[in-house]
């Protein structure tokens, strides 16, 4: 029986919960040799990645804005994208967006937050 990436990220993920990093691992090379699935390493690790981040209720988020933003932000920002989503943890990317007059938005999975100048002009002119 054949198992798909999908399979191997799940299992390896289960495994690396209940006997840690080092005896997970070591059992997926093992795997992945006698399975002759070497050349699909990268694509199960990405795999391995997102099924990671999925269980354990981690997600990535963009926050683009027109300058750095402040530690206390960045905590206010990634609060209200665990409110928002639902997740544990928020990663948050930050980049700056010459673009922008001002504010922020702020991009995850299933949400987008816009708290730019140029939102805001827009919803007063209105």
């Amino acid at each position: 029986m054949a198992l798909d990436r999908t399979d191997i990220a799940c299992g390896f993920v289960a495994r690396l919960d209940k006997v840690g990093a080092k005896k997970a691992t070591k059992e997926l090379a093992a795997f992945l040799v006698d399975q002759r699935l070497h050349s699909q390493v990268e694509d199960i690790l990405v795999d391995i990645s997102k099924e990671y981040a999925q269980v354990h209720g981690i997600i990535d988020a963009e926050a683009r804005t027109a300058f750095p933003l402040s530690d206390d932000l960045k905590k206010d920002l990634m609060e209200r994208v665990k409110q928002s989503t639902g997740a544990k943890t928020v990663i948050l990317h930050e980049e700056i967006d010459r673009n922008l007059l001002g504010g922020v938005i702020v991009s995850a999975p299933d949400m987008e937050l816009d708290l730019s100048l140029k939102t805001k002009l827009v919803k007063l002119r209105a």
